[in-house]
């Protein structure tokens, strides 16, 4: 992608490719029925009972009282505005028909990284901002877990406005705050927030029937948090969204060779890029580690999706029968 060609796409996308802004993120408001969160399949859970519904929820929801007819459940009775009113009063129900949607947003050193368009964590958080409009237009509660190696965002689902864009505008923060302090955070050998303890805390919140997006580049994702993604993926339906940049797949095909120093704030390495040898290993180990990350999501009967950082989201919404979903199957 040229110079000019970035330069154009991010002034599209109100963004300079590392720091966000609210705006950048309300775009998304825009295009968010686009995204399909209908459920992929009918939930079975033991929590649940042994039926199962596309309609994910609690189930049954308070809605009023109303006077006692006959023919009333009197378990339904409402023994409190009977005692109030002196008269017989029974609860009527409705049923809950919005679906919990929860995000989890990867904020860690590693995701603060591109070489293209955007840092991938720029690209989760947009992502998210799909999502989150996307879940509000349907009327559905959203919720998040947004973690980074000094701090993390627990929010749990509502269905308002107020709280979507409040959830953002903390995501913004972190996303800022992240950057400004990176050279700090990477000189230190202290991960004092894990990715499991993000994994843990979205756990709680995530009652049976939620959709849960995962996002994040699952670098260091250890046997631990895929096992708290397998419990979950029991109840709950599980997408997880992988950010990558198109460098971790392959090295820049360069003519002649070209030495380079690169760190990550705490360990450099020198390569030799345009060595076809080094580019062919390079390539063969990546895709060793994207199998082994696509197989541990598969032992879990879940599919992972990527999207990358070097191209416009809504370019990256790719067309099914059942409606446009984020990023490719793999």
């Amino acid at each position: 992608m040229s110079k000019v060609l970035i330069e154009s796409t991010l002034q599209k996308l109100l963004s300079d490719g590392v720091r966000v802004s609210m705006p950048e993120l309300i775009r998304y408001k825009g295009i968010a029925s686009r995204l399909n969160l209908q459920p992929a399949s009918a939930v079975r859970s033991s929590m649940a009972g042994t039926l199962s519904s596309r309609i994910k929820g609690r189930g049954m929801e308070f809605d009023e009282a109303r006077h006692y007819q006959p023919g009333d459940d009197i378990r339904s009775i409402d023994w409190r505005v009977t005692a109030r009113t002196g008269k017989t009063h029974t609860k009527l129900f409705r049923e809950e028909r919005e679906r919990p949607v929860l995000v989890y947003i990867d904020l860690h050193n590693s995701m603060h990284f591109g070489t293209q368009l955007l840092y991938k964590s720029v690209q989760a958080i947009h992502c998210a901002a799909l999502i989150s409009f996307s879940a509000l237009s349907r009327g559905d509660k959203v919720g998040c877990v947004a973690i980074d190696e000094e701090q993390d965002i627990e929010l749990k689902p509502k269905a308002t406005s107020k709280h979507v864009l409040g959830m953002l505008n903390q995501i913004v923060n972190l996303q800022n705050k992240a950057v400004s302090n990176l050279s700090e955070t990477r000189l230190s050998h202290e991960r004092k927030l894990s990715r499991e303890a993000g994994l843990n805390k979205l756990a709680m919140l995530a009652k049976p029937g939620t959709l849960v997006y995962l996002i994040s580049d699952f670098t260091h994702f250890q046997s631990e948090a895929f096992d708290a993604i397998g419990k979950m993926q029991r109840h709950c339906e599980i997408r997880p969204l992988q950010i990558f940049d198109p460098i971790e797949f392959a090295l820049p095909q360069i003519k002649g060779a070209n030495h380079v120093q690169l760190t990550d704030g705490l360990n450099e390495q020198s390569i030799n890029l345009g060595d076809s040898n080094l580019a062919n290993q390079y390539q063969t180990a990546r895709n060793h580690w994207f199998d082994g990350l696509s197989n541990s999501m598969a032992k879990h009967s879940i599919h992972l999706r990527t999207l990358s950082a070097s191209s416009p989201l809504e370019d990256q919404l790719i067309a099914s029968k059942r409606g446009l979903v984020l990023g490719a199957t793999v």
